[in-house]
This record gives structure tokens, sequence and C-alpha cells, in this order.
């Protein structure tokens, strides 16, 4: 018959007596403070309450060591919708304001016609102006009046430093020999090119061709045709500046790994 063994005795019997303790000293303070919140002495407690408030009613009367100004800053009101970044927003605003000015002011003549355009929206100072106005249909080739047209423009840009989309659109009619995206994009092409001959800096400068894919008319006709034709040139407002800076690495100052690659 097999023997049963005897579990092992613990070496601390008595364990439970300390988590005892503990609950009963947590328990005594709980008691304690219960105790102490329900005694509340009514006369100090009322002289203490009319300190606090004579002292905001009437400072005068209860001078402190040293004055709140000092600890805390003053408070200023300020209107619904203004914070501390509104001088920087008025300045903003000024220049953009006087960037239109200066535009409405130098092309004035060319706004008098219907077929010069001037718009502006919160990123953009935007001036269009129908094709035909500058380019002859269906060409590259500039219209009688047209590098003039440009070159009163440039010299409009030349007077700020704001970087300028140049947005071309063609109608469905195909010209020169050139698919409608080919020629917008020789347009566009075109006129970056005037624009750096009157000293305007290439890098200010960005040419987008649409083709006759956005068009703001019909194309059935001749006169929506020509509404269709149009460029567009975009100011930024903004007068942030393009970063295309980007990290050097081995493979951009040797042309050998490419052609490794590409081979």
């Amino acid at each position: 018959m097999p023997r049963r063994h005897k579990p092992p005795e613990s070496t601390h019997p008595h364990r439970w007596m300390v988590s005892y303790a503990d609950f009963m000293t947590l328990l005594f303070a709980f008691f304690v403070v219960m105790y102490a919140v329900s005694v509340v002495n009514n006369k100090k407690f009322e002289r203490m309450s009319h300190a606090l408030v004579g002292i905001f009613e009437s400072p005068a009367a209860f001078p402190l060591p040293v004055k709140l100004e000092d600890i805390l800053p003053p408070v200023i009101y300020e209107p619904e919708g203004k914070n501390h970044d509104d001088q920087d927003h008025l300045d903003i605003q000024e220049l953009q304001n006087n960037l239109q000015a200066l535009v409405q002011e130098n092309i004035k003549e060319l706004l008098t016609k219907p077929e010069f355009q001037l718009e502006k929206n919160n990123d953009w100072l935007q001036i269009e102006v129908q094709s035909d106005q500058i380019f002859k249909v269906g060409t590259s080739d500039f219209s009688e009046t047209g590098e003039q047209t440009l070159v009163k423009l440039a010299k409009t840009f030349e007077q700020f430093d704001h970087d300028i989309n140049i947005e071309v659109f063609s109608d469905v009619t195909v010209g020169d020999g050139l698919n409608n995206w080919q020629l917008s994009a020789l347009q566009g092409a075109n006129i970056a090119h005037v624009f750096t001959m009157e000293k305007i800096k290439p890098s200010r400068l960005a040419l987008a061709s649409y083709g006759p894919y956005h068009p703001i008319a019909t194309n059935e006709d001749e006169d929506g045709k020509a509404i269709n034709r149009r460029v567009i040139f975009m100011i930024d407002r903004t007068g942030n500046e393009r970063n295309r800076t980007k990290i050097v690495t081995d493979r951009h100052l040797s042309a050998k790994p490419i052609l490794e690659a590409v081979n």
C-alpha cells in the first residue's frame, strides 16, 4: 500500500497577518479622512470666504505681498476671429493686394478688351487670354500683335518675383500638322521663350498643356472653339518659391551606375 505524502508545511504560516494589517491601516486612514471632511470650523470657513471675496472685489483693502500682475500675464480681450497671427495675415494680405493693383495698372488697356480677364482666388491671380490674341489659329506662330502682348505681360511680371504657371488649352481642331497635345505644349514653350528673353527667370515658370480636354464652351461652332482656345497665366499670390531640392547621392553624380542598370 503506497504511503501518503504530507503536503509541505509553509515556511511563512502567518503571512496573511501582513495583508490583514495593511488592510486595517488603509481602513483606519479612510475613516480619519472622512471624519476630517465632516468636521468644518464654521467661523474659520466664514472668515476665509470673506477674505477671498474681499480680495477680488476690493484689492486695496486686502493688500497682497506679491502683485498678481507679476505672476499672471494681463488678459487682453481680442475680438472674435482675431489671433496673434493676424498681423502676419494682414501683411500678407497687403502684399497680395499690392500685387493685384500692380498687375491691374500695368495691363489696364488689355483688360478693356473682352478677350482678357483678370480673376483671383485665395492662392492665385489669374490672367486669362484667348489664344487668338497671341497665336494664329491652329498654329504655334504668333499673331501680328501676339508677341507685343506677351512682351507687355513680361514687363509686368518682371516687377515681382512670384512664380507663374502657364496653362494652354486648345479646341478639338488639329492644325499645324500636330495633335492638340503637341500644339498647346509648343505654344506654351514659345510663350516661355519670349518671357525668358524679357529677363523673366526660367525657374519662375511652369508649363501645363491641357489640349482640348477642359473646354468651357461648346466645340460645335467656331465661337465656342475660339473661347476654348485660351492661355491662362496663374500668378502665385502666396509668394512661395518652388522648392525642388533633393539629396544628391553618388548615383546622381555618376552616370555609370545608371548605364549599368539600363544594360
